[in-house]
């Protein structure tokens, strides 16, 4: 009962009555308008129940004129463990809140609806969503303004956002309009992004610009990478600023790209200074298999199709070359340019020529295994046809040569070379060639080899008689160039056609900075432990 006297007699004080002087609840010295000390072992120290459902006031409100705290709450026993302050929501509504903090809309600028001054070692923040049934965020903020949605200033060592995600997504952003799902503004160097999937099959980047990916009726034009790299002075021996670099030790490819759209290149590379002397595309292996390896498996083509297809369309006067193959491995050994095919293994449409022999070479028919026979091509200061084979005079001493039906349509300026077989008696011309066929004469019944050479005088040499001139006249880029430069002691530079020393490959180290700050990750997220709520750290007290 004297417990009850008292808190009847103390509301009734309370109600009745207003204070110019503290007030005090077993505190005999209090310092504030109302002072209450707890003195009992159990019970809180006050109680304010709000029973009334249709009562929409607060069960509490507390107004603030001055430059001190609305509300301060402190734990002061330095063992606790327990949260400052708890609000416990019992509400079922949907739109129920454990805590709202309502900001005045005129305030400025920076103003914050909460800040925690977190001084110690522990979180700043901790949410802990313990339903697995509900499909509700973590975190959500809704802005209307131009502001960032988050903003994270990281000053020390750790991480600025660190996810830990055990199904689902780690980050999921929805853009409603034409803007930039994420930016990593790099200030002062280092890398914009790791994706490690370890030891597990994944995928590093995944893009999709299509309505439905399982079965895509419409898609966007967009690019699933597109980088902008500017660099002053290149250095290392990888350029430094490259837009892709990347290290496969695995057995799968370095970069895989497939295409399934009735149009478009699989891949286009462009380098668009015209003072730029390096390759579009530069590829090194040290393996054993080949640094660029191309295929058509077409079966329905329509027309020929071209496997690879390399052309000079610039418009300069510089004999610049379409391809360049060159290979050797030692001395006297290696093929610069290998064809195959089941017509021509090597076909040109145009001149052909060679600064060396030209030749053909087959297995020793009688050493095949160790031994190459090789023939060589007959050189002319002229472009030559020629035409061989043995006719018999008759009893009268004479013979017809017929000559092949195509013979008068390709070729002009005769020559004639006959030999009797088994007689000294030389043969002659008696009629000279008309209409494919010319005849022979001397003693009856003899044996005559005979060879015709003639101009070839077909179209290709009616309308490109140049071609048939053996002396040329080096002029422009060509003059004071030479075909074979180390013949006559000169420079390769000094080649008509000269070839650029050959380029390093280069390889990021398994060893390097990437593969340093990988472990460093892996390392970090082994490290990272999920927090736990009742282990507490001891925050001073603020008088």
């Amino acid at each position: 009962m004297r417990k009850l006297v008292g808190t009847i007699v103390f509301s009734g004080f309370i109600a009745g009555m207003s204070f110019a002087q503290n007030v005090g609840i077993a505190e005999p010295a209090p310092n504030s308008k109302l002072d209450v000390v707890q003195t009992e072992t159990t019970g809180n120290t006050i109680e304010v129940t709000h029973g009334i459902t249709t009562n929409g006031s607060s069960a509490a409100w507390l107004k603030n004129s001055g430059v001190g705290y609305g509300l301060h709450v402190q734990n002061l026993l330095t063992t606790n463990n327990t949260a400052v302050g708890r609000f416990l929501q019992l509400g079922t509504g949907g739109t129920a809140h454990g805590q709202l903090i309502t900001m005045d809309p005129t305030t400025i600028g920076g103003t914050t609806g909460q800040f925690i001054d977190q001084g110690g070692l522990g979180l700043g923040s901790y949410i802990d969503m313990s339903n697995a049934a509900s499909g509700s965020a973590g975190y959500y903020v809704s802005h209307d303004g131009t502001g960032d949605g988050l903003t994270i200033f990281q000053n020390g060592t750790g991480d600025g956002i660190y996810n830990d995600v055990a199904n689902g997504f780690g980050v999921f952003n929805v853009l409603n309009a034409s803007s930039i799902g994420t930016i990593n503004l790099m200030l002062a160097g280092g890398i914009g992004e790791i994706i490690d999937v370890g030891t597990f099959a994944g995928t590093g980047v995944y893009v999709v610009a299509v309505d439905n990916p399982l079965a895509p009726t419409a898609g966007g034009d967009v690019f699933a990478f597109d980088a902008v790299v500017r660099t002053a002075t290149p250095t290392g021996a990888l350029v430094n600023g490259g837009v892709l670099a990347g290290i496969q030790s695995g057995q799968g490819h370095g970069v895989l790209v497939t295409h399934s759209g009735i149009s478009g290149r699989n891949a286009e590379f462009n380098i668009v200074n015209a003072a730029n002397t390096d390759a579009a595309i530069f590829t090194v292996t040290t393996g054993q298999g080949s640094a660029v390896l191309a295929q058509n498996q077409n079966n329905v083509i329509a027309g020929t199709m071209y496997v690879g297809d390399f052309a000079y369309t610039g418009a300069d006067v510089t004999d610049h070359v379409g391809v360049s193959g060159y290979s050797q491995p030692a001395a006297g050994w290696g093929i610069g340019v290998l064809g195959q095919g089941g017509w021509y293994g090597h076909f040109s449409l145009g001149n052909t020529g060679a600064t060396g022999v030209k030749t053909f070479a087959i297995d020793h028919p009688a050493d095949p295994e160790n031994k190459v026979l090789k023939h060589f091509s007959v050189e002319s200061n002229e472009v030559v046809n020629m035409y061989r084979g043995i006719v018999v005079l008759d009893a009268s001493g004479q013979a017809i040569v017929e000559l092949p039906n195509y013979f008068d349509l390709i070729n002009t300026n005769f020559s004639y070379q006959l030999t009797a077989i088994g007689t000294p008696q030389q043969p002659y011309v008696l009629t000279e060639i008309s209409g494919n066929t010319f005849e022979v004469a001397g003693a009856p019944s003899t044996k005559v080899s005979w060879t015709v050479y003639a101009n070839r005088n077909d179209k290709y040499l009616q309308q490109h008689p140049e071609e048939g001139v053996d002396v040329v006249q080096k002029t422009g880029e060509r003059q004071g160039k030479y075909l074979n430069p180390e013949l006559y002691g000169m420079p390769a530079s000094s080649g008509m056609f000269p070839k650029t020393e050959a380029q390093t490959g280069s390889q990021i180290s398994p060893n390097g900075s990437q593969g340093t700050t990988t472990q460093q990750i892996r390392q970090e997220a082994a490290n990272t432990q999920p927090a736990q709520m009742e282990t507490g750290t001891t925050d001073p007290s603020e008088q």
